[in-house]
């Protein structure tokens, strides 16, 4: 038997709302939570890609709405290269996804991490 692919989520907890039951149809999604997406570094994603993740998906409240004043804005020049420390440059960008939302956009991330999660785990 083939052991299920996994993707990790790393969420920002004054992001999206979700709880054990909206993640029902996302088996294959492990959640770690942050207070602030600003705490989330490229290393712990590369250490996850690395462990056997086959994607990482990062969450953060919206452009301009962090609760601790620019977490959200840190993390994502960091994945984009804007702002060091960011990803190596041997780690695969098609493998990690960025959501930044509010706590109302609970359908959005299921769906776009759906999506993600399948384009991953057929990636060679």
């Amino acid at each position: 038997m083939t052991e299920k692919k996994k993707v990790l989520a790393l969420m920002c907890e004054r992001s999206v709302d979700v709880n054990d039951a909206d993640l029902q149809n996302l088996s294959d999604l492990g959640v770690v939570k942050f207070p602030c997406s600003g705490m989330i570094q490229p290393l712990m994603i590369e250490a996850a890609l690395k462990a056997g993740a086959c994607g990482v998906v990062v969450t953060g409240c919206q452009i301009g709405d962090c609760f601790y004043r620019e977490g959200n804005k840190l993390l994502m020049e960091r994945l984009l290269g804007e702002r060091p420390p960011g990803l190596k440059k041997n780690v695969d960008k098609r493998r990690v996804l960025g959501l930044w939302l509010s706590k109302l956009q609970k359908s959005r991330f299921i769906d776009d991490t759906k999506e993600f999660t399948n384009f991953v785990v057929n990636l060679k």
